[in-house]
This record gives structure tokens, C-alpha cells and sequence, in this order.
């Protein structure tokens, strides 16, 4: 039977990796999905092809904010531009009422469609010149005072031009409020001119523009949740104790554990044929229920394998402790961190040890101490994401196979080579 130590480490720690990332991932999604980072994210997408972006000095202070601004998970931009452009109805009631009032996503075509009447709306203003509208200026009144007129490429021209030279002029109030900024309305009115001037065309530019901008806002949103993981991942291996050198010491050696997880290994990877889906900004993402069986699962397979996952962060009421004959070594059922525990404690050789609230309390963060650089290193491999962890498995078990198959075929065929110095001449 082929049975390579190395191999065998790899397989079960990638394993580890994997039911760690997939529980990480279920937590995430939860989260996610009560906080509306698809949403928030969506609009800061939008935000930034309304609005241009402030023109900042090059020195330590605004890189640093713009550091930080990247990491804030709850951005949500709040300005005139955007406000006007999500109370359109054509993306207002694509989200629901209450909490999720901002829908998590939209297509290209009410994009298109709220931009085209929003332009419509303000050249309209500009060209109307009779008493029939009470609105002579772009920046005042709302959009029930104006008549609902078809889309004319006239109006649509007139606003686009009346925007930049809105922008340019100094004199002009309100700024802010006006359906593009400037550099946005010159890149717009770019595209209105490769169309030359045709609305069918023009509303494939908007919206090819909108799914290029949609797909970066995907990355951004797994940039995000790669933060969330990351911050999960640590607080899951502190709390299961999960420490990435201990693990790696545990399946080197112990043979029954090792050949455990790799026996669970093979058996995942055979029963899953598709790998996890990752964060994806435009696809609709499965019910809370749903996710909260998928955990369930995951935690039923985290207990099969308890003792190799880790040993837990909190202590039990009371462990027996027994000394190994051989080593001297106290054994502990159930298994605790030896290293986290009190002198006192270290020193009872047979019996039972109680602890206290204090005492646990104390051992949870002696924890941290003893092994916070094994649990940086389980965190980081848990931000990696499952379906990177499950590729990695299934490229591990191919090994595994074929080189079970080298060995059997070269057992089988040393059996019935024939050395030269045998045979007749």
C-alpha cells in the first residue's frame, strides 16, 4: 500500500485548510448578507462613475487614508449625485423595503436606462425655453415637476454640454447636485460621439461601460471579504486552538490520526465533484437557511476529527489526567494545551483538575501568547478561500493516485522481469 509520510501531511493539513475555509465561508456569507456588503459595495461601484475622484497631494497622510479607506467594510457614500440617481424608480424598487432599502445589485440595462433619463430629464430643462415648465434651471426642482417627454439624442446632447460647461462655469451653485461631475460627463460625452449621436448605440456604450466597471467591483468585493476571512480565519484558530505548527507536529507523528484525516480527505474529494463557489458580486447567493445546514455539516466533520483540527480554546469544567508509562508525559482527556495551563496544574500527575471561570478565562489568552504565529498562519491559509484549498486537494489526490499506480506497476513488473545474466544466450 502506498504510503508516503511527506504526502500524507500535505493531504491532511490542505484538508484542515479546506473545512476551516469552507466554515469561515458560511460565517462570512452570513455576515455578508445581514451587514449588505454587496450592497454597499454596488453603490461605492456606482459612486465612483458618477462622481470623479478628489484630486489629493502625494504625501504619507493621504496614502495612509486611502489605505484606510480601502479597508472600511461599511462604506457607504452618501452625496446628492448618488442620492438622486438610487431614488430614480427604475432602481429604487429593485430593492425592497426596510434594512435592504439598497438593492444588492442591478443590471446594466437600469443603469443605462435611469442615466438615459436622467440626461433626458436635464436637457429638457436646458431646451425648455416656455412658460409650460416652472423649471428654467438644471439644479432646481424634482423630477415630478417635469412632463414625461421620449428620449430625444437633442436633449440628451444639450445635457451632456450643459453639464461640462455647468462644471467649468464658477459661477454655477450646486455642483454637486447636477447628474454627472465633469470628467465623468466628457467620458460620457466621448462615448455619445462614437455613436454619432444614435440612442440604441449609446445605450450599449453606457452599459458595456457599467459591466466592465461591475466586473473590478466583484474583485473589490473579494478583496473585502478576504479581510473578513482573514479576521474569522484568526478568531476561528484561536477559538479551536488550530495552530498550524501543531497540526503539522501532530500528523508527523501520530500515524492514526494522519491516516484519519487522509481517509476523510479522499472521502470528501470523491463525493464532491464541484468545487465552492467564490464571492461573486452579480450572483444571487443562497438563503441564510440553507448556509446554516452547510455549517451544521461542516461542524459534524470538524468533531470526526477533533483532536488533529485542534484541541479548543475554552477548557472543560475538569480533565482526567493520566501519566504515559513510556514518557513520563501527562495525558489529558479531554485534550488541552499543556503549555496554557497553570504550574500548579502542570504539576497533578493522576486525577482530576477542576477549573474555575478565571482559570479558563486565564488559558484563552495564554493561548493566544503560546501560539499566536500558528494561528497567523492557519488565518492566512483560511483568507485563501475554499475553492483554493479544494483545487489544491484535488491536485493532491491525483498525485496520491498516481503515484500508488507507479508503485504497484513496478511491484508487479519486478516480479516477472528476467535478470540478463539468466537468460539463455
Amino acid at each position: 500500500m502506498f504510503d508516503n509520510i511527506a504526502l500524507n501531511v500535505v493531504t491532511g493539513l490542505v484538508f484542515i485548510y479546506l473545512l476551516y475555509s469552507l466554515f469561515a465561508t458560511v460565517v462570512a456569507e452570513i455576515i455578508a448578507t445581514k451587514l449588505g456588503l454587496r450592497a454597499r459595495n454596488l453603490k461605492e461601484a456606482v459612486d465612483r462613475m458618477l462622481n470623479d475622484e478628489p484630486e489629493l497631494k502625494n504625501d504619507w497622510r493621504n496614502k495612509l487614508n486611502r489605505l484606510w479607506d480601502s479597508l472600511r467594510l461599511m462604506k457607504n457614500p452618501e452625496n446628492a449625485r448618488i442620492t438622486n440617481f438610487y431614488n430614480h424608480p427604475e432602481i429604487k424598487y429593485l430593492g425592497s423595503t426596510g434594512v435592504f432599502k439598497v438593492p444588492s445589485s442591478f443590471k446594466a440595462v437600469s443603469f443605462s436606462k435611469t442615466l438615459l433619463y436622467l440626461l433626458n430629464e436635464t436637457g429638457y430643462k436646458k431646451l425648455a425655453m416656455s412658460d409650460d415648465t416652472k423649471i428654467k434651471d438644471p439644479d432646481e426642482g424634482d423630477i415630478k415637476d417635469v412632463p414625461v417627454t421620449p428620449l430625444n439624442k437633442e436633449q440628451i446632447a444639450a445635457a451632456l454640454k450643459g453639464i461640462i460647461a455647468a462644471h467649468q462655469n464658477k459661477n454655477t451653485k450646486g455642483k454637486n447636485t447636477i447628474v454627472l461631475d465633469e470628467e465623468t460627463a466628457k467620458y460620457v460625452l466621448a462615448l455619445w460621439y462614437d455613436c454619432y449621436g444614435d440612442l440604441v448605440k449609446f445605450k450599449l456604450q453606457l452599459e458595456a461601460w457599467f459591466d466592465r466597471t461591475m466586473e473590478q467591483a466583484t474583485e473589490w468585493y473579494k478583496r473585502k471579504i478576504q479581510i473578513v476571512l482573514l479576521v474569522l480565519g484568526f478568531t476561528m484558530a484561536w477559538f479551536f486552538n488550530a495552530d498550524t505548527f501543531t497540526i503539522i507536529g501532530k500528523l508527523a507523528t501520530d500515524k492514526d490520526a494522519r491516516e484519519k484525516i487522509v481517509m476523510l480527505a479522499a472521502a470528501y474529494s470523491a463525493s464532491h465533484t464541484a468545487a465552492p463557489t467564490s464571492p461573486n458580486l452579480s450572483v444571487p447567493k443562497e438563503k441564510i437557511d440553507s448556509l446554516m445546514d452547510v455549517k451544521k455539516k461542516l461542524e459534524e466533520d470538524i468533531a470526526n476529527a477533533n483532536t488533529i483540527l485542534g484541541s479548543g480554546g475554552w477548557l472543560p469544567d475538569s480533565v482526567t489526567v493520566t501519566t504515559d508509562p513510556k514518557t513520563g508525559s501527562n495525558i489529558y482527556a479531554p485534550l488541552v494545551d499543556e503549555f496554557s495551563l497553570l504550574r500548579e496544574h502542570k504539576k497533578i500527575k493522576s486525577g482530576k483538575i477542576g477549573f474555575t471561570h478565571a482559570n479558563k478565562w486565564g488559558y484563552f489568552f495564554r493561548l493566544l501568547g503560546h501560539h499566536f504565529f500558528g494561528f497567523l498562519i492557519t488565518a492566512i491559509a483560511i483568507s485563501l478561500g475554499a475553492p483554493f484549498w479544494y483545487d489544491m486537494l484535488n491536485k493532491l489526490m491525483k498525485l496520491r493516485t498516481a503515484a500508488k499506480q507507479d508503485t504497484n506497476s513496478s511491484n508487479s513488473s519486478g516480479g516477472t522481469s528476467v535478470s540478463p545474466l539468466n537468460r539463455e544466450a
